[in-house]
C-alpha cells in the first residue's frame, strides 16, 4: 500500500487518517456512518478480523472470519457511496445508513445497496489507546452492525479488458482516475 493513500472509503482523505486508526483500533468510531466506512475499507484491505468484531454481539453467531476473509478477498472493492436517510432513527442508541458498495468479481462489476442498522452496544476496552478513555475493564458503548435490509445487489456490468476501468466512474474510488485501461487498472 502506498505511504499516501486515499481512504477506500472515498472521503478524500488519507487513509492513514481516516479509517485505518478504526481498524488498527487505536480510536473509537463516533458514528454508525464512521463504522460503516470503515468495515468498507476493511473489505477493501482484507481485515476480516475487524468486520467480525464491528458486529453486534446478536449478529456474530451467524459470522465466521473465514467466512468474511473469503468474501472480501473474492472481490475489488472499488468504491463506497452512502445516501442520506430521510425519516431514519436517529437516536443515540440506533442509527441506520444506506450505502451503496461497488466491486468487481469474475470481471463483472457489482453493486450492492443496502440499509444498515446499527447499535450502540456495551464492550470492554481491550486496546491501551482506546483503554486510556476509561477505566481498565470498565464497559464502554461502541458501535456495532446489526443487520442489513439489501435494497438491491445487482450486476451491472461485465467488463472487457481493453474498456475504461470501473474506478474512473465513480467520484468515490480510491483508485487512481488516469483514463486506464481495465487491464492495466483494477483488472491486473
Amino acid at each position: 500500500m502506498k505511504s499516501i493513500q486515499l481512504c477506500f472509503c472515498g472521503s478524500n482523505f488519507n487513509f492513514s487518517s481516516c479509517c485505518q486508526p478504526y481498524i488498527n483500533k487505536e480510536v473509537q468510531v463516533q458514528t454508525a456512518e464512521q463504522l460503516m466506512r470503515s468495515r468498507f475499507s476493511a473489505y477493501a484491505i482484507g481485515n476480516a478480523q475487524y468486520i467480525y468484531d464491528t458486529y453486534a454481539k446478536s449478529s456474530r453467531a451467524e459470522q465466521s472470519v473465514e467466512d468474511i476473509d473469503d468474501w472480501s478477498k473474492s472481490c475489488l472493492w472499488i468504491a463506497l457511496k452512502i445516501y442520506p436517510i430521510a425519516n431514519s432513527v436517529n437516536n443515540t442508541t440506533e442509527q441506520l445508513v444506506e450505502f451503496s458498495a461497488f466491486y468487481i468479481t469474475n470481471n463483472t462489476l457489482c453493486e450492492l445497496r443496502e440499509k444498515s442498522r446499527f447499535i450502540l452496544e456495551e464492550s470492554i476496552a481491550t486496546n491501551s489507546t482506546v483503554k486510556e478513555k476509561a477505566t481498565l475493564n470498565s464497559p464502554l458503548k461502541q458501535w456495532r452492525y446489526i443487520d442489513g435490509d439489501i435494497i438491491a445487489h445487482s450486476e451491472l456490468t461485465m467488463i472487457k479488458r481493453n474498456e475504461l476501468c470501473p474506478c474512473n466512474y465513480y467520484p468515490t474510488a480510491w483508485q487512481s482516475k488516469k483514463g486506464k485501461k481495465f487491464k492495466h487498472c483494477c483488472g491486473k
